[in-house]
């Protein structure tokens, strides 16, 4: 049996493995993601967030997100209608405090949308010479100095040993790495069920007269969401209830799918083509350890939550940050490993924020809500990029949190996340009122 080495083993090649390969790419350290599926062909089910788009942008990758998106509504803003094409019945958004937060936080415009389909295929670009499809990872384990892990290949049977410094499990809700590890999810509760539609309709210019990406429907035959992945033809709806639906999981054929949807669009003519339909069952939990040993945990294998808020796929990619610059620093001499020891608390942290918005989100679903309370815009703010900060509409220096946005040059084009992203890389900073100069003792 052929054994390779590798300094880090990433298992799972969706949005979180490929940004925490990226993210360890960038500082110097390779990786080898493996998934035993090709993950780059399920619909574009989760978007982008602020504070991930400016991490992404960190790291020198802002121009080709910026070019892989569109620009849509600030985040939250919602229109609630009785059809897509029918009367509107109100429009929400963020408090104005709120919304103008998210207009000056950032060096990245909050209005840029990207699905995790595009953020995949960016990062494929920079990692997809390390990213092996249909390689499924068989056994494990850890030692005091390294991982020794058996893997097979699906289309040809051929097994093959990898050791790793680290290994990673971003393997999914059901990780088989959490399982293997013997670690649970103890306070894992099931919030609800819904059906998720993706699929293509040709609606005109209906997201120019929303004014938002995201419309609520709510009629005699349906109660849903409308999604517009691309402000074109690209859509995803939750399906929340319906006249008969069951209380568990309940499966739909294609002729009730397309049903509901025309239902949800309001027009009984309407082509749409289906790209695939998920009955599903919302649940939030979190994992009672991130880590054991030299095995680690990001995602939805340490968190899980449904789509409510989303912001799922953004708090496993900004695990990926957090813990790929401290490996790197370990790996590199350039840090004791007892560095590694920050990344559950800090990680737990979010993680908790994230699922308190998810939770909370789901509420104001259930209650049918059609303007956030403030308790929820904090709650947003919070949970995408402002935990640990003990106001959110104030910026804050707080170990383990994301660093405040400030202009460095006149221009407004270097930010002090770009630069601290990148002169890190050489070592401590000192940041002055003129800019980031490197930090001497």
């Amino acid at each position: 049996m052929r054994t390779t080495h590798v300094p880090v083993l990433v298992v799972g090649a969706g949005p979180v493995g490929l940004s925490t390969a990226a993210f360890l790419a960038h500082w110097g350290v390779s990786a080898l993601v493996i998934d035993k599926r090709d993950p780059t062909t399920a619909p574009p089910r989760a978007g982008a967030s602020l504070r991930t788009l400016e991490i992404f942008r960190s790291i020198g990758m802002g121009e080709e997100f910026a070019a892989a998106g569109w620009l849509a509504a600030p985040p939250m803003r919602t229109v609630h209608k009785d059809s897509a094409k029918g009367n509107v019945l109100h429009l929400s958004e963020l408090p104005p405090e709120y919304s103008g937060r998210l207009e000056t936080c950032s060096p990245v415009d909050a209005r840029l949308t990207l699905t995790q389909r595009e953020i995949q295929r960016v990062l494929l670009r920079h990692v997809g010479g390390n990213t092996r499809f249909g390689v499924r990872l068989l056994d494990f384990t850890l030692n005091d100095d390294a991982v020794s892990a058996r893997v097979v290949d699906e289309q040809t049977g051929q097994e093959e040993e990898l050791t790793a410094d680290y290994l990673i499990g971003a393997d999914g809700a059901g990780s088989p790495v959490r399982q293997r590890l013997g670690i649970t999810m103890p306070d894992r509760t099931v919030v609800g069920h819904l059906t998720t539609a993706f699929y293509q309709a040709d609606l005109g210019d209906i997201v120019d007269e929303w004014g938002t990406n995201l419309c609520f429907v709510r009629n005699e035959q349906v109660y849903g969401t409308i999604f517009s992945k691309n402000g074109r033809d690209q859509w995803s709806s939750h399906i929340m209830d319906y006249p008969g639906k069951p209380e568990g999981p309940a499966e739909l054929s294609e002729q009730d799918t397309i049903r509901l949807l025309r239902a949800m669009i309001g027009d009984a003519t309407a082509e749409i083509r289906l790209d695939a339909v998920n009955a599903w069952t919302a649940a939030l939990g979190i994992a009672s350890e991130f880590r054991r040993g030299r095995a680690f945990l990001a995602g939805d294998a340490a968190h899980v939550q449904s789509s409510a808020g989303g912001l799922g796929m953004n708090t496993g990619i900004q695990d990926g940050h957090n813990l790929a610059w401290k490996l790197a620093a370990v790996l590199k001499g350039e840090s004791k490993p007892s560095l590694l020891d920050t990344y559950e608390p800090e990680r737990r942290a979010a993680a908790e924020a994230s699922l308190d918005l998810s939770r909370r989100m789901h509420e104001a679903y259930l209650q049918r809500l059609t303007d956030p309370p403030a308790a929820i815009a904090d709650a947003y703010l919070r949970a995408m990029m402002f935990h640990g900060y003990p106001d959110v509409l104030v910026d804050s220096v707080t170990v383990g949190a994301r660093y405040p946005h400030r202009w460095l040059d006149p221009e407004q084009t270097v930010s002090s996340l770009d630069d601290s992203g990148w002169r890190l890389a050489e070592g401590p900073v000192l940041i002055r009122p003129d800019g980031i100069v490197a930090w001497t003792a």
